[in-house]
């Protein structure tokens, strides 16, 4: 199984997924169901090749027992640009605020198994080192954007939230493992 892509993704608490499925259900019920991902709200910290999977395994029940539940602040909203083949559409997402907690968490995950990024994980290395932190909503037409944004704006997916937990899945998407972070206090 060294051969199969995985990703490890950060999960947020009941509450914010919640608000997420709604807001996914009511950008649906608005004809945008192409535009919605299939996985589930999340942040994805890292992405892997050719690397053996009961490595990285053990490696996020490692760092996850050392890890609190981490309070962030979904603050503002994103959008990746058209770009090589998608020239008619842009990703809209939700970013949490760049705190040092945050960003050394993500890089304190990156310490192991970086060299397994590839092209898949690129974006997400440390080697690369500009990560873009987001919680992707979904891909739409750009034609069609300003619709889909005051559906976003008047769905309350912005605030503090929680990551409780990583999750490691085969790319594409099957859940191999889930890891909840220690409880504050």
């Amino acid at each position: 199984m060294a051969d199969r892509k995985y990703v490890v993704i950060a999960r947020f608490d009941d509450e914010t997924e919640h608000k997420f499925i709604k807001l996914q259900e009511s950008l649906i019920e608005n004809g945008y169901s192409k535009a919605i991902s299939e996985w589930p709200p999340h942040i994805t910290i890292a992405a892997y090749e050719s690397i053996s999977i009961n490595e990285l395994l053990r490696w996020t029940k490692e760092f996850s027992s050392k890890q609190s539940v981490l309070g962030i602040m979904l603050s503002s909203l994103g959008i990746f640009p058209p770009g090589g083949e998608h020239t008619e559409t842009a990703v809209l997402f939700a970013s949490p605020t760049q705190t040092k907690k945050l960003m050394e968490f993500y890089y304190a995950f990156h310490e192991r198994l970086d060299e397994y990024c590839g092209k898949l994980g690129w974006f997400y290395s440390a080697k690369f080192g500009h990560p873009v932190m987001h919680s992707t909503i979904g891909k739409f037409d750009i034609k069609q954007m300003q619709k889909a944004l005051e559906i976003i704006f008047a769905q309350p997916i912005f605030g503090p939230v929680k990551i409780n937990a990583l999750e490691v899945y085969t790319y594409p998407m099957e859940l191999i493992q889930r890891v909840e972070l220690k409880l504050e206090g």
